[in-house]
Protein backbone atom coordinates (compact mmCIF):
# COMPACT_ATOMS: atom_id res chain seq x y z
CA UNK A 1 0.00 0.00 0.00
CA UNK A 2 1.85 3.16 -0.61
CA UNK A 3 2.08 5.55 1.66
CA UNK A 4 0.84 9.54 1.71
CA UNK A 5 3.07 12.05 1.89
CA UNK A 6 1.74 13.32 5.15
CA UNK A 7 2.34 9.53 6.64
CA UNK A 8 6.23 10.15 5.92
CA UNK A 9 6.41 13.65 7.19
CA UNK A 10 4.71 12.47 10.31
CA UNK A 11 7.50 9.30 10.63
CA UNK A 12 10.11 11.57 9.65
CA UNK A 13 9.22 13.77 12.42
CA UNK A 14 8.89 10.76 15.19
CA UNK A 15 12.66 9.81 14.14
CA UNK A 16 13.89 13.01 14.23
CA UNK A 17 12.51 13.78 17.73
CA UNK A 18 13.70 10.04 18.87
CA UNK A 19 17.14 10.78 17.74
CA UNK A 20 17.16 14.04 19.56
CA UNK A 21 15.69 12.07 22.66
CA UNK A 22 18.52 9.68 22.26
CA UNK A 23 21.63 12.17 21.86
CA UNK A 24 19.86 14.54 25.01
CA UNK A 25 19.76 11.26 26.97
CA UNK A 26 23.49 10.53 25.85
CA UNK A 27 24.86 14.36 27.11
CA UNK A 28 22.52 14.39 30.23
CA UNK A 29 24.60 10.77 31.11
CA UNK A 30 27.86 11.75 29.89
CA UNK A 31 27.24 15.20 32.27
CA UNK A 32 26.59 12.98 35.32
CA UNK A 33 29.52 11.41 34.65
CA UNK A 34 30.92 15.49 35.12
CA UNK A 35 31.80 16.35 38.77
CA UNK A 36 29.07 19.06 39.32
CA UNK A 37 32.05 21.35 41.23
CA UNK A 38 33.17 21.94 37.40
CA UNK A 39 30.34 24.62 37.27
CA UNK A 40 32.70 27.36 39.18
CA UNK A 41 35.14 27.33 36.19
CA UNK A 42 32.16 28.82 33.86
CA UNK A 43 32.83 32.35 32.24
CA UNK A 44 31.50 34.91 34.44
CA UNK A 45 28.00 35.91 33.43
CA UNK A 46 28.24 38.72 30.06
CA UNK A 47 25.25 40.67 30.63
CA UNK A 48 26.67 42.14 33.45
CA UNK A 49 30.19 43.57 31.82
CA UNK A 50 30.22 46.95 31.98
CA UNK A 51 33.11 49.18 30.14
CA UNK A 52 32.58 52.11 32.60
CA UNK A 53 31.13 52.02 36.38
CA UNK A 54 30.05 55.37 37.62
CA UNK A 55 29.57 55.63 41.23
CA UNK A 56 27.76 58.90 42.93
CA UNK A 57 26.14 59.27 45.82
CA UNK A 58 22.26 59.97 45.18
CA UNK A 59 19.96 59.65 42.65
CA UNK A 60 20.47 62.55 40.38
CA UNK A 61 24.10 62.94 40.83
CA UNK A 62 25.27 61.21 37.43
CA UNK A 63 24.05 64.73 36.00
CA UNK A 64 27.41 65.83 36.35
CA UNK A 65 28.44 63.48 33.69
CA UNK A 66 25.55 62.23 31.94
CA UNK A 67 26.18 64.40 28.76
CA UNK A 68 29.82 62.81 28.67
CA UNK A 69 27.64 59.10 28.88
CA UNK A 70 25.12 59.99 26.58
CA UNK A 71 28.25 60.17 23.78
CA UNK A 72 30.30 57.14 25.15
CA UNK A 73 26.89 55.18 25.28
CA UNK A 74 25.42 56.04 21.92
CA UNK A 75 28.28 56.86 19.74
CA UNK A 76 31.07 54.89 21.15
CA UNK A 77 29.51 51.75 22.34
CA UNK A 78 30.60 51.68 25.36
CA UNK A 79 28.75 49.84 28.38
CA UNK A 80 27.86 51.88 31.13
CA UNK A 81 27.03 50.43 35.20
CA UNK A 82 25.64 52.73 37.31
CA UNK A 83 25.99 52.51 41.43
CA UNK A 84 24.14 54.86 43.57
CA UNK A 85 25.58 54.87 47.41
CA UNK A 86 22.23 56.25 48.65
CA UNK A 87 18.11 56.43 47.55
CA UNK A 88 18.76 59.59 48.68
CA UNK A 89 15.90 59.76 51.09
CA UNK A 90 16.65 62.87 52.82
CA UNK A 91 16.40 65.16 49.49
CA UNK A 92 13.59 67.21 48.67
CA UNK A 93 10.45 66.61 46.54
CA UNK A 94 9.35 68.55 44.38
CA UNK A 95 6.11 67.02 43.23
CA UNK A 96 4.45 64.85 45.48
CA UNK A 97 4.27 64.71 49.48
CA UNK A 98 6.28 61.50 50.01
CA UNK A 99 8.96 61.93 52.25
CA UNK A 100 12.23 59.79 53.91
CA UNK A 101 12.13 56.10 53.18
CA UNK A 102 9.14 56.45 50.86
CA UNK A 103 10.76 59.31 48.70
CA UNK A 104 14.22 57.00 48.70
CA UNK A 105 11.78 54.31 46.71
CA UNK A 106 10.72 57.24 44.76
CA UNK A 107 13.77 58.22 43.67
CA UNK A 108 15.23 54.70 43.25
CA UNK A 109 12.59 54.43 41.04
CA UNK A 110 13.76 57.70 38.63
CA UNK A 111 17.16 56.57 39.08
CA UNK A 112 16.49 53.36 36.94
CA UNK A 113 14.37 55.00 34.40
CA UNK A 114 17.22 57.32 34.01
CA UNK A 115 19.51 54.82 33.45
CA UNK A 116 17.55 52.78 31.03
CA UNK A 117 16.80 56.59 29.11
CA UNK A 118 20.64 57.24 28.83
CA UNK A 119 21.35 53.44 27.92
CA UNK A 120 22.77 52.21 30.97
CA UNK A 121 23.37 48.59 30.84
CA UNK A 122 22.40 48.35 34.84
CA UNK A 123 22.04 50.35 38.10
CA UNK A 124 22.97 49.20 41.32
CA UNK A 125 22.04 50.95 44.39
CA UNK A 126 24.03 50.19 48.24
CA UNK A 127 22.45 50.49 51.33
CA UNK A 128 24.27 53.90 52.35
CA UNK A 129 21.93 56.51 54.32
CA UNK A 130 21.50 60.06 53.38
CA UNK A 131 23.88 62.32 54.93
CA UNK A 132 23.69 66.20 55.99
CA UNK A 133 27.07 67.11 56.19
CA UNK A 134 30.56 68.48 54.87
CA UNK A 135 32.31 65.46 56.68
CA UNK A 136 32.89 62.59 54.89
CA UNK A 137 33.52 60.58 58.09
CA UNK A 138 30.13 61.70 59.43
CA UNK A 139 28.51 60.18 55.65
CA UNK A 140 31.13 57.19 56.24
CA UNK A 141 29.89 56.26 59.67
CA UNK A 142 26.58 56.54 58.55
CA UNK A 143 26.35 54.72 55.49
CA UNK A 144 28.29 51.53 57.40
CA UNK A 145 31.37 52.33 55.16
CA UNK A 146 32.48 48.52 55.66
CA UNK A 147 28.98 47.16 54.36
CA UNK A 148 29.44 49.64 51.48
CA UNK A 149 32.54 48.95 50.55
CA UNK A 150 31.72 44.93 50.69
CA UNK A 151 29.06 45.67 48.43
CA UNK A 152 30.80 48.33 46.06
CA UNK A 153 33.56 45.30 45.63
CA UNK A 154 31.13 42.99 44.42
CA UNK A 155 29.55 45.21 42.40
CA UNK A 156 32.76 45.86 40.69
CA UNK A 157 33.76 41.95 40.49
CA UNK A 158 30.51 41.46 39.02
CA UNK A 159 30.51 44.40 35.96
CA UNK A 160 34.13 44.07 35.59
CA UNK A 161 34.90 47.98 34.45
CA UNK A 162 37.94 49.09 32.70
CA UNK A 163 36.98 52.24 33.99
CA UNK A 164 35.38 54.30 37.38
CA UNK A 165 34.52 57.97 36.96
CA UNK A 166 33.71 59.06 40.87
CA UNK A 167 33.36 62.38 42.90
CA UNK A 168 36.12 63.59 43.81
CA UNK A 169 37.83 62.54 47.32
CA UNK A 170 38.34 65.67 48.63
CA UNK A 171 36.95 69.17 50.61
CA UNK A 172 36.13 71.36 48.27
CA UNK A 173 33.47 74.52 48.20
CA UNK A 174 30.72 74.40 46.54
CA UNK A 175 27.98 71.81 48.02
CA UNK A 176 30.34 70.29 50.15
CA UNK A 177 28.39 67.16 50.18
CA UNK A 178 30.23 64.59 52.61
CA UNK A 179 27.75 61.93 50.54
CA UNK A 180 29.34 62.87 47.40
CA UNK A 181 32.94 62.58 49.19
CA UNK A 182 31.99 59.22 50.67
CA UNK A 183 31.37 58.02 47.23
CA UNK A 184 34.77 59.01 45.60
CA UNK A 185 36.15 57.63 48.66
CA UNK A 186 34.44 53.77 47.84
CA UNK A 187 35.21 54.02 44.43
CA UNK A 188 38.70 54.36 45.17
CA UNK A 189 39.15 51.99 47.60
CA UNK A 190 37.27 49.41 45.27
CA UNK A 191 39.25 50.31 42.44
CA UNK A 192 42.48 48.88 44.18
CA UNK A 193 40.71 46.03 46.08
CA UNK A 194 38.44 44.62 43.75
CA UNK A 195 41.67 43.08 42.55
CA UNK A 196 42.81 41.53 45.45
CA UNK A 197 41.64 38.21 46.28
CA UNK A 198 42.62 38.12 49.78
CA UNK A 199 39.80 41.21 50.24
CA UNK A 200 36.29 39.86 50.57
CA UNK A 201 37.71 35.85 49.93
CA UNK A 202 34.15 35.01 50.42
CA UNK A 203 33.50 36.59 47.32
CA UNK A 204 35.68 35.23 44.85
CA UNK A 205 35.91 31.29 46.69
CA UNK A 206 34.18 28.94 44.47
CA UNK A 207 30.74 27.24 45.59
CA UNK A 208 30.85 24.16 47.45
CA UNK A 209 27.70 23.30 45.65
CA UNK A 210 27.23 24.84 42.51
CA UNK A 211 24.34 22.94 41.38
CA UNK A 212 22.45 23.12 44.47
CA UNK A 213 20.87 25.97 46.98
CA UNK A 214 22.45 27.57 50.02
CA UNK A 215 25.87 28.29 48.51
CA UNK A 216 27.84 30.68 51.26
CA UNK A 217 30.85 31.60 48.83
CA UNK A 218 30.00 33.42 45.91
CA UNK A 219 32.04 31.99 42.60
CA UNK A 220 33.24 35.29 41.32
CA UNK A 221 36.82 36.62 40.12
CA UNK A 222 39.05 38.74 41.28
CA UNK A 223 38.95 42.33 39.08
CA UNK A 224 41.30 44.99 38.42
CA UNK A 225 39.94 48.30 37.15
CA UNK A 226 42.19 49.92 34.90
CA UNK A 227 41.76 53.61 35.17
CA UNK A 228 39.69 56.28 37.78
CA UNK A 229 38.86 59.51 37.20
CA UNK A 230 36.81 62.12 39.25
CA UNK A 231 34.27 65.03 39.09
CA UNK A 232 33.29 67.57 41.40
CA UNK A 233 30.55 70.52 41.59
CA UNK A 234 33.26 73.23 43.32
CA UNK A 235 32.18 77.16 43.15
CA UNK A 236 35.78 77.84 41.08
CA UNK A 237 37.99 76.45 38.31
CA UNK A 238 40.01 72.82 39.94
CA UNK A 239 39.79 71.14 36.81
CA UNK A 240 42.26 72.94 34.28
CA UNK A 241 45.01 71.04 33.41
CA UNK A 242 43.87 68.00 35.62
CA UNK A 243 42.23 65.89 33.15
CA UNK A 244 40.10 65.91 29.81
CA UNK A 245 37.16 67.52 29.05
CA UNK A 246 34.34 66.86 26.53
CA UNK A 247 31.94 69.28 25.57
CA UNK A 248 27.62 68.84 26.04
CA UNK A 249 27.30 70.96 22.74
CA UNK A 250 28.07 68.63 20.07
CA UNK A 251 25.85 66.56 18.06
CA UNK A 252 25.58 62.97 18.52
CA UNK A 253 25.86 60.86 14.99
CA UNK A 254 23.60 58.19 15.92
CA UNK A 255 20.92 60.43 17.70
CA UNK A 256 20.67 63.83 15.76
CA UNK A 257 20.66 65.98 19.00
CA UNK A 258 23.43 67.43 21.29
CA UNK A 259 24.36 64.92 24.31
CA UNK A 260 23.15 67.78 26.45
CA UNK A 261 19.85 67.06 24.89
CA UNK A 262 20.21 63.25 25.20
CA UNK A 263 21.20 64.20 28.92
CA UNK A 264 18.49 66.65 29.51
CA UNK A 265 16.14 64.36 28.42
CA UNK A 266 16.94 61.82 31.15
CA UNK A 267 16.80 63.86 33.88
CA UNK A 268 13.44 65.32 33.38
CA UNK A 269 12.84 61.99 34.27
CA UNK A 270 13.72 62.76 37.89
CA UNK A 271 10.41 64.21 38.46
CA UNK A 272 11.37 64.82 42.62
CA UNK A 273 14.57 66.92 42.02
CA UNK A 274 13.26 69.61 39.46
CA UNK A 275 13.06 67.22 36.51
CA UNK A 276 9.62 68.56 35.72
CA UNK A 277 10.87 72.19 35.05
CA UNK A 278 13.19 70.51 32.35
CA UNK A 279 11.13 68.75 30.66
CA UNK A 280 9.14 72.35 30.09
CA UNK A 281 12.39 73.89 28.78
CA UNK A 282 12.90 71.10 26.19
CA UNK A 283 9.06 70.90 25.36
CA UNK A 284 9.30 74.99 25.02
CA UNK A 285 12.85 74.55 23.04
CA UNK A 286 14.35 77.30 25.76
CA UNK A 287 16.89 74.73 27.28
CA UNK A 288 19.59 77.02 26.41
CA UNK A 289 18.07 80.06 28.14
CA UNK A 290 16.82 78.47 31.03
CA UNK A 291 17.62 79.53 34.47
CA UNK A 292 17.72 76.64 36.09
CA UNK A 293 21.46 75.53 37.60
CA UNK A 294 20.62 72.03 36.69
CA UNK A 295 20.89 73.38 33.07
CA UNK A 296 24.44 74.27 33.59
CA UNK A 297 25.65 70.82 34.35
CA UNK A 298 23.85 69.66 31.35
CA UNK A 299 25.47 72.34 29.19
CA UNK A 300 28.71 72.45 30.15
CA UNK A 301 32.18 70.80 28.95
CA UNK A 302 32.26 67.75 31.31
CA UNK A 303 35.10 67.89 32.98
CA UNK A 304 37.05 64.88 34.79
CA UNK A 305 40.18 65.28 36.91
CA UNK A 306 42.66 62.38 36.21
CA UNK A 307 43.11 60.16 39.22
CA UNK A 308 45.36 57.71 38.28
CA UNK A 309 46.03 54.49 35.03
CA UNK A 310 47.08 51.68 35.35
CA UNK A 311 47.98 51.45 31.66
CA UNK A 312 50.27 54.28 29.50
CA UNK A 313 48.14 57.54 29.64
CA UNK A 314 48.82 61.01 29.86
CA UNK A 315 46.81 63.12 32.37
CA UNK A 316 44.63 64.90 29.34
CA UNK A 317 44.38 61.72 27.19
CA UNK A 318 41.18 60.18 26.44
CA UNK A 319 39.08 58.43 28.95
CA UNK A 320 39.83 55.08 26.98
CA UNK A 321 43.61 55.82 26.02
CA UNK A 322 45.52 52.55 26.63
CA UNK A 323 42.66 50.49 28.43
CA UNK A 324 43.90 47.14 27.46
CA UNK A 325 40.45 44.94 26.21
CA UNK A 326 40.64 41.94 28.38
CA UNK A 327 41.60 43.73 31.50
CA UNK A 328 45.13 43.34 33.37
CA UNK A 329 46.43 41.61 36.26
CA UNK A 330 45.93 43.18 39.87
CA UNK A 331 48.31 46.13 40.78
CA UNK A 332 48.58 46.27 44.71
CA UNK A 333 49.11 50.26 45.30
CA UNK A 334 52.01 51.74 46.88
CA UNK A 335 52.07 51.22 50.74
CA UNK A 336 54.17 54.15 51.61
CA UNK A 337 55.04 54.43 55.21
CA UNK A 338 53.51 58.07 56.83
CA UNK A 339 56.14 60.37 57.66
CA UNK A 340 56.22 60.69 62.14
CA UNK A 341 57.14 64.18 62.95
CA UNK A 342 60.81 64.04 64.99
CA UNK A 343 59.60 67.33 66.55
CA UNK A 344 56.45 68.73 68.00
CA UNK A 345 53.61 70.07 64.81
CA UNK A 346 50.99 72.06 64.07
CA UNK A 347 48.43 69.94 61.63
CA UNK A 348 44.95 71.01 59.99
CA UNK A 349 42.70 68.12 61.76
CA UNK A 350 40.20 65.54 60.27
CA UNK A 351 38.89 65.25 57.76
CA UNK A 352 41.46 67.27 56.14
CA UNK A 353 44.16 65.11 58.32
CA UNK A 354 42.12 61.76 57.02
CA UNK A 355 42.25 63.08 53.20
CA UNK A 356 46.05 63.40 53.31
CA UNK A 357 46.64 60.14 54.48
CA UNK A 358 44.18 58.89 52.41
CA UNK A 359 45.37 60.01 49.11
CA UNK A 360 49.09 58.59 50.15
CA UNK A 361 47.53 54.91 50.56
CA UNK A 362 46.18 54.79 47.77
CA UNK A 363 48.78 56.83 45.35
CA UNK A 364 46.86 60.09 44.93
CA UNK A 365 49.62 62.24 46.21
CA UNK A 366 48.72 64.40 43.27
CA UNK A 367 45.37 64.96 44.35
CA UNK A 368 47.04 67.17 47.13
CA UNK A 369 47.87 69.83 44.73
CA UNK A 370 44.21 70.59 43.39
CA UNK A 371 42.07 71.99 46.13
CA UNK A 372 43.94 73.79 48.88
CA UNK A 373 42.51 74.09 52.40
CA UNK A 374 38.98 75.90 52.14
CA UNK A 375 35.47 75.17 53.34
CA UNK A 376 31.84 76.87 52.59
CA UNK A 377 30.44 78.51 55.69
CA UNK A 378 26.57 80.70 55.72
CA UNK A 379 26.34 83.64 56.39
CA UNK A 380 25.85 84.52 59.69
CA UNK A 381 26.73 81.10 60.68
CA UNK A 382 29.88 79.79 62.68
CA UNK A 383 33.29 78.39 61.68
CA UNK A 384 35.25 75.65 63.34
CA UNK A 385 38.55 74.34 62.40
CA UNK A 386 40.11 71.39 63.70
CA UNK A 387 43.27 71.15 64.63
CA UNK A 388 46.42 68.84 65.86
CA UNK A 389 48.95 69.81 68.11
CA UNK A 390 51.56 66.18 68.18
CA UNK A 391 54.00 66.15 70.55
CA UNK A 392 56.33 63.23 69.81
CA UNK A 393 59.30 64.40 72.12
CA UNK A 394 60.02 62.52 76.12
CA UNK A 395 58.82 65.50 77.88
CA UNK A 396 55.61 67.46 77.84
CA UNK A 397 55.23 70.70 76.08
CA UNK A 398 53.04 74.26 76.20
CA UNK A 399 51.64 75.71 73.05
CA UNK A 400 49.96 79.27 72.31
CA UNK A 401 47.85 78.98 69.38
CA UNK A 402 47.53 82.27 67.80
CA UNK A 403 44.65 83.43 64.70
CA UNK A 404 44.88 85.47 62.28
CA UNK A 405 41.24 86.33 61.05
CA UNK A 406 39.80 88.47 58.55
CA UNK A 407 37.86 91.45 59.43
CA UNK A 408 34.03 91.03 60.88
CA UNK A 409 34.96 87.49 62.44
CA UNK A 410 34.54 87.06 65.77
CA UNK A 411 37.32 84.32 66.95
CA UNK A 412 36.67 82.47 70.48
CA UNK A 413 40.00 83.03 72.25
CA UNK A 414 42.88 80.03 72.60
CA UNK A 415 44.30 79.30 76.06
CA UNK A 416 47.44 78.14 76.02
CA UNK A 417 47.17 73.97 75.95
CA UNK A 418 49.81 71.53 77.94
CA UNK A 419 50.53 68.34 75.47
CA UNK A 420 51.56 65.49 77.18
CA UNK A 421 54.57 63.09 75.75
CA UNK A 422 54.06 60.99 72.65
CA UNK A 423 50.65 62.19 72.32
CA UNK A 424 48.28 64.05 70.21
CA UNK A 425 46.61 66.67 71.30
CA UNK A 426 43.24 67.95 69.36
CA UNK A 427 41.45 71.62 69.37
CA UNK A 428 39.29 73.94 67.38
CA UNK A 429 39.39 77.02 66.59
CA UNK A 430 35.70 78.86 66.37
CA UNK A 431 34.32 81.35 64.75
CA UNK A 432 31.18 83.55 64.40
CA UNK A 433 31.08 84.51 60.67
CA UNK A 434 29.52 88.00 59.51
CA UNK A 435 25.91 88.95 59.12
CA UNK A 436 25.87 90.37 55.74
CA UNK A 437 28.33 88.44 52.90
CA UNK A 438 31.86 89.37 52.08
CA UNK A 439 33.26 89.60 48.72
CA UNK A 440 36.38 86.78 47.94
CA UNK A 441 38.32 84.31 49.83
CA UNK A 442 37.92 84.96 53.92
CA UNK A 443 41.72 84.33 54.74
CA UNK A 444 42.57 82.82 58.12
CA UNK A 445 46.04 81.63 59.56
CA UNK A 446 46.20 79.59 62.80
CA UNK A 447 50.27 79.57 64.02
CA UNK A 448 51.13 77.71 66.99
CA UNK A 449 54.41 78.67 69.44
CA UNK A 450 56.29 76.36 71.57
CA UNK A 451 58.25 78.79 73.79
CA UNK A 452 60.71 80.48 71.64
CA UNK A 453 60.01 78.48 68.29
CA UNK A 454 57.06 78.48 65.51
CA UNK A 455 55.94 74.33 65.56
CA UNK A 456 53.74 75.61 62.30
CA UNK A 457 50.94 77.29 60.65
CA UNK A 458 47.35 76.27 58.87
CA UNK A 459 46.10 78.54 56.30
CA UNK A 460 42.68 77.79 55.63
CA UNK A 461 40.34 79.74 53.25
CA UNK A 462 36.48 79.92 53.89
CA UNK A 463 33.90 81.00 51.10
CA UNK A 464 30.99 82.80 52.70
CA UNK A 465 27.32 81.44 51.13
CA UNK A 466 23.73 83.01 51.49
CA UNK A 467 22.51 79.39 50.00
CA UNK A 468 21.97 76.22 51.40
CA UNK A 469 25.01 75.11 53.31
CA UNK A 470 25.41 71.82 54.99
CA UNK A 471 26.51 72.25 58.50
CA UNK A 472 30.44 70.67 59.39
Amino acid sequence: MKRSRLAKTIEAFIFAAAAAASACSTLHAQSANLDPYSANDRAPDARLKADILVVVAHPDDETLVSPYLAREINDEHKRVAMVYGTRGDAGNNDVGPEQASAMGQIREFEARQVGSSLGASSVWFLTGRDTVSQNVLNSLEHWGHGACLEQLVRIVRLTRPSVILTFLPDFTTGENHADHQAAGVLATEAFDLAGDRTVFPEQVSPATNPDKNTNLTEALRPWQPQKIYYFYNPTHDIFTGQGPQYSSQEISPSRHVSYAMLAAEAFALHRTQGGDAIRRAIDDHALEGSQSPIVRFLTDPVRLIFGKSLVPSGIADDVFTGVVPGGIPFQPPPRPAAAEPSQPALEIGDPWNYYRAFWLTHGLDRLANVVPLEITVKVGGSLAIPLIVDNPLDQPITVVLSVQAPDGWEVKPLAPISVDPHTRYYLRVQAAAPATKLAGWQQFTISAQEGDRKIGAVPIRVELSTGWVAPQ
